[in-house]
């Protein structure tokens, strides 16, 4: 071969090496910026996990220590993520206008809910347990301890995309409810039930309205005890988070299970409301007195429905 023949041997050789050469430093190069994405990246997603465990762990207690919810309660709604929106919810209400024994009657139907559920349990006994960094120090030593191998590098950072919390199905409960009835509502509450019940038990009342405060006052004693409860009870169905009546359907279903119970003594009515309500079925005869004891008559026609405030006749 010529000398001219060898140097162009020798410049091919040297371009093809040049060619490997940038080709290696371009693989190097990607290979530093995809190492360097997915590390920057996991430990981004590590801490951002880290900082939702720490403002998780800070509305449970702000849940326990502010609002009065237990701790199991609090933690199950965080576990379910519905926490910050009831603790939003509540804010935006205001302390002084929240339902009385809201929180109370909320606190008890999660926990019952959580002590017949195994698998809820065992969720919440492990949130019970603390607010431990464990998993995200795992995830960050599986990212450095992958480094210069791509593929198990991709595979450490997969796993700091989701979410290690422990998360657990919505619980069952009216997250509508919150407020307390209003006085508005409750004088219509009062207007509507004194007029229901002096026609059902044939007894007389009195009203003494005082601004948006009203009093009924029943010549019959036992009436009158029993429009004091079936005031109450209406109220607790309307505020209770364990049901989805509202004020009016609240009314109609007590009205509606005493419709027909005008030979019953008032309480008989009170000791049977519970299985009355929601019961149109419901049978007031065992229970009933002669119609010459109370001098009552039988109303099982008499239109009762109330909707929006007023009497349906």
């Amino acid at each position: 071969m010529s000398f001219g023949g060898l140097m162009l041997v020798a410049g091919a050789a040297e371009s093809y090496n040049e060619d490997v050469a940038r080709k290696k430093e371009l693989a190097a190069s990607i290979l530093a910026s995809q190492t360097k994405y997915l590390m920057e990246t996991g430990l981004s997603n590590i801490e951002n996990l880290r900082k939702k465990k720490k403002e998780g762990g800070a509305r449970v207690n702000n849940a326990e220590r502010n609002w009065g919810f237990s701790r199991k309660a609090a933690i199950a709604l965080e576990s379910s993520g519905q926490l910050e929106f009831e603790l939003e919810k509540l804010k935006g209400i205001g302390v002084d206008k929240i339902a009385p024994n809201y929180i109370k009657d909320l606190t008890k139907q999660l926990e019952s809910q959580i002590d017949n559920d195994e698998d809820l349990a065992a969720a919440i006994v492990r949130g019970l347990q603390g607010d431990s960094f464990a998993t995200e120090e795992e995830q960050a030593l599986g990212l450095i301890n992958s480094m210069g191998d791509l593929t198990e590098l991709q595979k450490q950072f997969m796993k700091t995309t989701g979410d290690s919390r422990t998360l657990t199905p919505k619980l069952n409960y009216q997250s509508s409810k919150g407020a307390a009835i209003t006085l508005p509502e409750r004088k219509s509450i009062q207007s509507q039930l004194a007029t229901s019940l002096g026609t059902i038990f044939q007894s007389k009342f009195k009203r003494d309205d005082r601004g948006d405060v009203v009093h009924f006052q029943f010549d019959d004693p036992e009436v009158q005890t029993m429009f004091n409860e079936l005031t109450k009870k209406t109220i607790d169905l309307k505020e209770s988070p364990t049901t989805s009546f509202s004020a009016a359907s609240a009314l109609n279903a007590v009205i509606g299970s005493v419709q027909n119970a005008g030979l019953v003594q008032p309480q008989a009515v009170l000791d049977n409301l519970d299985n009355a309500i929601g019961n149109p079925q419901f049978d007031w005869t065992p229970f009933q007195t002669s119609t010459k004891d109370k001098g009552v008559k039988d109303n099982s026609a008499l239109p009762l429905e109330v909707t929006g405030g007023k009497k349906k006749e």
